[in-house]
């Protein structure tokens, strides 16, 4: 298996991929590259060794141990793994062969946020959360934030839908000493398709789907064709859930959707309501995708934090602290005492 990095011919350390400045960038020399210039670079950029692997290898991957050859320490990935960092020295790897065949995405879309902009909006997120768990506001752990490429699957197809039901328009009004109930009945029935192109699923099982739909929508136009080396200084992980498995994820997104464009022209609830969805699929390709992940456990229970790297988006959930709590109102019942006996106190005396 080929695993390369991406080196600054002028000094020969790493290139990273810079979201801000949309260019790759040298920490130690300060060279700056552009797309054009970094493909004739890419061609020499391996920097790993590793043992030639067995087509069962191939075929059924484990664990695989990669050597550094910056500083010689061992690195550990599994068969999901497609770019990785060195712990130790910070060097960059890209398993290309695990981008090439049915694994080559067909787009990407890189990186705009840049880590700062994510630990940014990590502490705007949490601010005002005075009951948070400690963990969340150490430095050594929001500096844990990491930016990944995520699989995900894009999908073209078609919904049709119908409904249709009964809409009851009830009037009621008093006439001398009776009152009378008019009941008008409709019938009501819609029926529609749309067209939809790329809905995306994500296509990897150590993602939360709720998570990674809840940091949507990315923004396709800036969508652009694959070039591994977009992947510099992040990590980024090949499907692990095929396209076949995702449809129904998308076919449901679509139903829905088909659904809710009819509802949204009848007024009122219906009565013996009855809905008809279907969907087909024209076309599927498959992109990557920049997402900001910080994962912190606490009290054995992990808790995960997504930010879109292109659009800033930023989705997560902050546990509530039972002993801070717990101190909180006990410090609130104390002042409301407090006042309570000094009103007490200057009435009865």
């Amino acid at each position: 298996m080929e695993v390369t990095t991406i080196k600054c011919p002028n000094c020969n350390s790493d290139l990273k991929f810079n979201a801000e400045n949309q260019n790759w960038s040298c920490e130690f020399c300060g060279s700056a590259f552009s797309q054009t210039e970094i493909a004739s670079i890419t061609q020499k950029s391996e920097q790993y060794s590793q043992s030639n692997p067995t087509q069962a290898d191939i075929d059924q991957p484990e664990l695989t141990v990669y050597k550094c050859k910056s500083c010689g320490a061992e690195m550990v990935t599994d068969e999901n793994t497609a770019a990785t960092f060195c712990v130790y020295c910070g060097n960059v790897g890209i398993m290309k062969n695990r981008l090439e065949g049915k694994f080559k995405p067909d787009y990407i879309i890189p990186f705009k946020k840049t880590k700062k902009e994510a630990i940014q909006a990590y502490n705007d997120y949490r601010k005002g959360k005075v009951l948070a768990p400690n963990e969340f506001g150490k430095p050594e752990n929001i500096d844990k934030i990491t930016g990944v490429y995520i699989p995900f699957w894009l999908y073209d197809g078609n919904a049709f839908g119908r409904v249709s039901g009964e809409r009851h328009d009830i009037t009621t009004w008093r006439q001398g000493n009776y009152t009378y109930t008019k009941t008008d009945i409709y019938h009501i029935d819609r029926a529609g398709s749309i067209q939809f192109e790329k809905v995306p699923a994500d296509g990897s099982k150590k993602f939360d789907d709720d998570t990674m739909d809840s940091i949507e929508p990315f923004d396709f136009k800036e969508m652009i064709p694959f070039n591994y080396s977009f992947l510099s200084g992040f990590l980024a992980e090949k499907y692990d859930v095929g396209p076949d498995e995702d449809k129904e994820r998308a076919s449901l997104r679509m139903k829905n959707s088909i659904i809710q464009s009819l509802d949204s022209t009848i007024v009122g609830t219906l009565i013996n309501r009855q809905e008809n969805k279907e969907n087909n699929f024209t076309d599927i390709k498959y992109a990557m995708f920049p997402v900001w992940m910080l994962n912190t456990i606490i009290e054995g229970k992990p808790y995960t934090f997504a930010m879109n790297g292109q659009t800033g988006r930023m989705v997560g959930n902050i546990p509530i602290d039972k002993g801070k709590a717990f101190r909180f109102f006990l410090f609130r019942a104390l002042i409301a005492m407090g006042i309570f006996s000094a009103i007490a106190w200057f009435f009865f005396m």
